[in-house]
């Protein structure tokens, strides 16, 4: 069986969502996080500039199933 990959991923990090932007990823949504609140959560589509960003920053996100996500799409 192989592993699912996601479309989309979910960063809690406000810093870390900088990056990405700054980086030149488009960022898809932001809306309130359902687990803190008062927070915000950051959605971006899945690209290879993410995965090498929350490499060197040494974070990782949460998983987080799309369907959890109700109106990303």
């Amino acid at each position: 069986m192989q592993a699912k990959i996601e479309k989309f991923i979910v960063i809690h990090s406000r810093q870390v969502a900088q990056e990405i932007i700054d980086a030149g990823q488009a960022l898809i949504k932001m809306e309130p996080s359902r687990h803190r609140r008062g927070k915000l959560v950051f959605i971006f589509e899945r690209s290879h500039l993410i995965d090498e960003i929350l490499t060197r920053s040494s974070r990782r996100p949460q998983p987080q199933h799309l369907s959890e996500i109700k109106s990303a799409y």
